[in-house]
């Protein structure tokens, strides 16, 4: 009923911001801000406005003068649909191993930094390539620290016209911590568990599965109102619509502090092994990709709950530490 309410408060699933997915990456938008009084749809709440080029130093690959600390994962890539709404492992996909970016969810270029793909003020081609040539800083494990070891660098979030050579330019930057998006998820699932994929509850005319559809169909996938079957198989059951939404969680809010809290809410998985990508040139010279491990996780149960600051408890002795701490 209280995400309910937010949403009514500013005109509900009809006034949903349809570029609100890549508002990160409207320069425009971020050259302007202040000029006028009215924020955005999808903004309900910021940060102060910052002129920096810090987060791309942090975050640009090495040959662009930038330190790839943020390396998103093949988890992460695979758990973007095909651009007719389906997983990339499910029967008729149209999933090609050999061509894995391509009729993607257009959320996966825009959000994650690919090999072939373009960044920078000067749209430089980032190359990932195991095997690409010595000096190609940006390849897989090139330098250590700052190359990518997953083979992919961060794109969301980060503004795309930065030149980190000219460290004394500096860029608005703006930091959304509360976007309509969340809200609409946070609807959405609150629904299902409560009532199901076709409820409309908290006095909207508008259901979990519409609110999903809806954010699908902003980014292309089945859009403009054409028939979604994967979302209907899912519709058909609260257990199936819930794995879905989650993803919409994972997908849409990715990088933007939610998944650390999602999966210890869900009480989910955590020891999953982080992947990553080994590109190299075959001899017909096609690329061949291959899954890597990156990172293995190790997670007790008891650390779904964090614990207690020492300082705490020694505040006041009947309060006892979280189990496992």
């Amino acid at each position: 009923k209280l995400a309910a309410a937010c949403l009514e408060n500013f005109g509900g699933l009809d006034n949903m911001q349809q570029d609100g997915w890549k508002i990160f990456e409207n320069t425009t938008f971020l050259n302007n801000f202040g000029a006028a009084d009215e924020a955005p749809a999808e903004m309900i709440w910021r940060a102060n406005v910052n002129k920096t080029q810090s987060f791309e130093k942090d975050n640009y690959p090495p040959s662009l003068n930038g330190n790839g600390r943020v390396n998103p994962t093949q988890n992460l890539v695979d758990a973007f649909p095909m651009l007719n709404g389906l997983p990339i492992t499910a029967e008729g996909s149209g999933y090609d191993a050999k061509n894995p970016y391509e009729n993607r969810d257009p959320r996966l270029k825009m959000y994650v930094l690919v090999n072939g793909a373009t960044i920078g003020h000067n749209n430089s081609v980032v190359n990932t390539e195991a095997d690409s040539k010595a000096d190609n800083n940006d390849a897989i494990n090139r330098i250590n620290g700052r190359s990518t070891i997953t083979g992919y660098y961060l794109r969301k979030l980060l503004r795309p016209d930065v030149n980190c050579w000219d460290e004394a330019s500096t860029f608005n930057h703006l930091q959304i911590r509360i976007r309509a998006t969340e809200i609409f998820l946070a609807y959405a699932e609150a629904a299902n568990e409560a009532e199901g994929p076709e409820a409309q509850l908290g006095g909207v005319k508008y259901s979990a599965k519409k609110v999903i559809k809806a954010l699908r169909e902003r980014v292309g996938i089945c859009p403009n109102g054409a028939p979604d079957p994967y979302l209907d198989e899912c519709a058909e059951s609260k257990d199936k619509m819930r794995e879905l939404i989650r993803n919409e969680r994972r997908l849409e809010l990715c990088f933007e502090n939610h998944r650390f809290w999602d999966l210890r809410r869900w009480l989910a998985p955590l020891n999953e092994t982080a992947k990553g990508v080994s590109i190299t040139t075959a001899e017909d010279g096609s690329l061949e990709y291959k899954i890597i491990d990156v990172e293995k996780r190790d997670y007790k149960d008891y650390m779904y709950y964090g614990p207690i600051p020492y300082s705490e408890i020694m505040k006041w002795s009947n309060l006892q530490q979280n189990y496992g701490w």
